[in-house]
């Protein structure tokens, strides 16, 4: 609901506050954005996207507490979809279609294998991805 993606797709997101640490900020920020509750302490990092001169951004999974949840004032809308119903098309950003992805791959992992992807821009002006 928030300006340049709004109307596009993601899962919860944001930015840390001072004093948080990354598994608390995700906790908060999947209240805010979808009335939903997590234990910080059991969630599992899923993948790192280093947004070379912008952004680090750690991306966790989590179990449910409850299976209740409400759009935030952030979210327009909260729904649990299956993995067919997802708007691929309409996703906010290149880094939440990595997320899903790799979320999928790792589905049925106990320990997930934590993706590491680096967006960074070339001497010329265009972006590249690297793995790791």
């Amino acid at each position: 609901n928030i300006e340049p993606c709004k109307g596009k797709w993601g899962y919860c997101q944001g930015f840390l506050e001072l004093g948080e640490t990354s598994r608390q900020g995700a906790a908060r920020e999947t209240w805010e954005e979808a009335g939903v509750s997590v234990d910080p302490s059991k969630l599992e990092l899923l993948a790192i996207y280093n947004l070379a001169g912008m952004q680090v951004q750690l991306i966790y999974r989590a179990e449910l507490e409850s299976d209740t949840f409400e759009a935030g004032h952030e979210s327009s809308d909260v729904k649990f979809v299956s993995w067919d119903e997802i708007p691929w098309d309409e996703l906010a950003f290149a880094t939440v279609e990595w997320g899903l992805e790799h979320a999928r791959e790792m589905k049925n992992v106990a320990t997930p294998i934590v993706q590491e992807r680096t967006k960074l821009i070339t001497e010329d002006g265009k972006w590249e991805v690297e793995e790791g």
